[in-house]
């Protein structure tokens, strides 16, 4: 087995014990070769402007390993992609990496994710903008509402980064806002 289908194997079983602690959120776990599929729950988003279309809660998800993964970052993209500065609107690319390193996992990518849909992520790089009307309308004071409703984190492994901005959220502190970094 190659150090590629090792890490590969550990990632998938990775994802399937974060499954297990989210048991209602992460649903619907696939892999063929490369790519993971999974149904992400109960994490509402846009789907388009704000005064378009509402918020859905339920977002399918594919994860994609390229071939010299670690080395270069996995990729993530929704179906349906959601209003918000970092998602391609037609290939639901998001972009969740500023700096990549070997050791950003699927559960690092799926807390990026959940911190985006409930618009406490985001980058105004131009270089990792790709709805420039969803930035404008950000920093229009409208970023409360890139997210209708409040952001429930995932339960995580190792990597439950976004824990002390729940914490603050619960305790009624202003949130803040996390580079992609």
């Amino acid at each position: 087995m190659t150090n590629f289908e090792r890490r590969l194997q550990a990632e998938w079983e990775l994802l399937q014990r974060l499954a297990q602690l989210n048991p209602d959120r992460l649903t619907d776990l696939s892999v063929e070769d490369r790519l993971f599929r999974l149904t992400l729950r109960e994490t509402v988003a846009r789907l388009a402007r704000p005064t378009g279309d509402g918020p859905v809660t339920v977002h399918h998800l594919r994860v994609i390993y390229p071939t010299y993964f670690p080395a270069v970052p996995l990729e993530v993209y929704v179906d349906d992609a959601f209003w918000h500065p970092n998602v391609h609107p037609e290939t639901g690319f998001v972009c969740i990496w500023e700096r990549h390193r070997v050791d950003h996992t699927v559960e690092h990518a799926l807390h990026k994710v959940v911190a985006m849909m409930g618009g406490h992520l985001y980058n105004r790089d131009a270089l990792h903008v790709m709805q420039p009307e969803a930035l404008d309308w950000i920093e229009q004071g409208n970023e409360e509402d890139l997210a209708p409703g409040r952001a429930k984190s995932l339960i995580g492994i190792a990597h439950d980064t976004f824990a002390l901005d729940r914490f603050a959220m619960d305790q009624g502190m202003q949130k803040r806002r996390r580079r992609l970094s």
